[in-house]
This record gives structure tokens, C-alpha cells and sequence, in this order.
């Protein structure tokens, strides 16, 4: 297992997110051992070796399908695979595990993340999951769906906004934005 203490390199920082990392509850050592197996993947994918990153991440999500952020990172990856529905779900159960008190984000004190910042980043590119989504809908001729989808859209976007998304999410969000204006 990877040393708690050690520095992540830049490329390793998930979702470009910086802050303070609040402490409710100690994680269990597979739930760190998970979230060490996440940021490993989450390295070797960023650094492009995509399938492999992406199967380290999978692997992360079988020690532990309720790591917040296993959930989180794995609908990053469906967003660039533009797996609409994979991306919502994986986003949307995130968000809620991230509500657990047990829920570690960077296997060190350093760089410190906070939940708000994750909140915020992930809140703002599922809004653009939901306008991808809207858009399915409308090429299908469902009204309803995609009229349901750009308020899910427009709710998340104006929520991860209000928080403190990193400047990649918070420009997407803002460009979005303007479709409802």
C-alpha cells in the first residue's frame, strides 16, 4: 500500500481541486487502499494510457464501490468516453457518498482537498452531462426528457457555481451557463 504521507504530483491531483480537507472519521484501511489503487489509476490515465488508468480505477471501485470518489473519478472517465448515462450515474452516487463522513480524498495531508471543491467540480460537469443528455432526448423526439434534463442542468450548474469548482469546471459551467440566460 501506498504511504499515506507521500506528496501527489500535480498531473495526480483529481479534478484540479485545492482546499482544506475536513477529518469526521478515520477510513478503514480498504477504503484507503482503495482510494491509494484510484490515485494510481488516476495518474497512468492522465498520463494517457486510458484503458489501463481506466481498469485501475474499475479495480478501486471493487475494493470499495462506496468510495466517494472511485464514484467520482469513474464518471469523469464516462464524461471523456462520452458514456452519457454511465457518467450521471457514476456523478450522481458520488455525490451522495460524498455526504459520508468517512469519505478521504487525497491519501495524504497534502495537496488538501475539500469537499466543497469536489462538490462544486463534480456539480458543474454533471450539468454538462445533463445538457448531453437533453440533447439525446431531443434527437429522439422526448420533449419531456429533455425539458426535465435541462433543469437537472441548469439546478446543478448554478449549485456547483455557488460552491468552489476549480477554474476548468467553473469555466465550463459559466460557457453552459449561458444557455439559459
Amino acid at each position: 500500500m501506498l504511504s499515506r504521507t507521500r506528496r501527489l504530483a500535480p498531473s495526480a491531483v483529481l479534478l484540479l481541486i485545492a482546499g482544506a480537507l475536513p477529518v469526521f472519521a478515520e477510513p478503514s484501511q480498504k477504503r484507503m487502499q482503495a482510494l491509494d489503487t484510484l490515485v494510481s489509476a488516476y495518474a497512468v490515465y492522465r498520463g494517457g494510457r486510458e484503458s489501463e488508468g481506466r481498469a485501475g480505477v474499475e479495480n478501486a471501485l471493487v475494493l470499495d464501490p462506496d468510495l466517494a470518489y472511485a464514484n467520482i473519478v469513474r464518471g469523469e472517465v464516462a464524461l471523456k468516453e462520452q458514456d452519457w448515462p454511465s457518467a450521471q450515474k457514476y456523478f450522481e452516487r458520488g455525490l451522495v457518498l460524498l455526504k459520508q463522513p468517512d469519505q478521504p480524498l487525497s491519501p495524504s495531508k497534502s495537496p488538501k482537498i475539500t469537499t466543497k471543491a469536489v462538490e462544486g467540480d463534480t456539480r458543474c460537469f454533471l450539468g454538462y452531462v445533463y445538457i448531453k443528455r437533453a440533447q439525446q432526448a431531443n434527437q429522439s423526439g422526448r420533449g419531456q426528457e429533455e425539458q426535465r434534463y435541462l433543469e437537472l442542468a441548469n439546478q446543478s450548474l448554478r449549485a456547483g457555481l455557488a460552491l468552489s469548482p476549480g477554474s476548468e469546471a467553473r469555466e465550463l459551467a459559466e460557457r453552459l451557463m449561458q444557455l439559459f440566460r
